[in-house]
């Protein structure tokens, strides 16, 4: 009987803790998701949200027009890395990866928020001295970095995070219901909030380009989607 009083006790102490708490899930106390491991808050200039996992901030050069509307964070227990960034007109980058052969991205609503979700994969440069020379398994698969864009497109601004996996330490296989994306990805996305943009850098910026420049290539590449000017044209 005693146990079951102190049972009791705990979960309406629990409940009353939640309630006190009122918006944090009742499953994401104090940093723990009691399912699914611990979580890891971040909050930046452009954007904040959870991560799944501990995860630490990776320091970012960014003394040019991107200072403070870049951030990256790293779980190196699981060889994930995200860099994120907001800039004006953002889209043009994915815009271009398109016509270099970056497949059509799956559209998702979030929060009634749509995201763009772009997949691909990488491989590091394998160049090695004459000290260290190539093993049998130098082009094994956990050489191939898997990377998700997700891409927010707001009032002509791109929030975009960048995810890379590395030596398939997450099971991956480009889709969105993979482990890589289901428990790390989505989870993220779902907790996003954005925030003003008005001062976020606008992309001829970045890209060291004069507005004029920019617009002559932005206007180029919708043509060429658009079918007006063949690719290869």
């Amino acid at each position: 009987m005693l146990n079951k009083k102190i049972t009791i006790m705990a979960v309406a102490i629990l409940v009353l803790i939640i309630a006190s708490i009122g918006s944090v899930s009742a499953f994401e106390l104090f940093g723990m998701d009691l399912f699914g491991g611990p979580t890891t808050d971040f909050d930046t200039n452009f954007m904040s949200g959870t991560f799944t996992g501990d995860l630490t901030q990776n320091e970012v050069d960014d003394k040019g027009p991107a200072k403070g509307w870049s951030a990256s964070y790293e779980n190196k227990e699981n060889n994930i890395t995200y860099n994120m960034s907001c800039v004006k007109d953002g889209d043009f980058i994915t815009d271009v990866y398109q016509l270099q052969g970056l497949s059509q991205p799956e559209i998702r609503n979030y929060n009634g928020q749509p995201w763009k979700i772009f997949f691909s994969q990488a491989v590091p440069d394998t160049n090695i001295t004459d000290d260290k020379k190539s093993s049998d398994d130098s082009n094994s698969t956990n050489d191939t970095i898997n990377v998700y864009i997700c891409e927010a497109d707001i009032n002509g601004t791109a929030y975009t995070i960048n995810v890379m996996s590395y030596d398939n330490k997450t099971e991956c296989d480009g889709t969105l219901f993979c482990p890589l994306y289901k428990d790390h990805i989505e989870p993220l996305i779902k907790s996003i909030k954005f925030k003003d943009s008005k001062k976020a850098p606008e992309m001829y910026e970045i890209l060291n380009m004069s507005k004029e420049e920019f617009k002559f290539n932005q206007e180029y590449v919708d043509k060429v989607f658009s079918g007006e000017i063949p690719l290869n044209g």
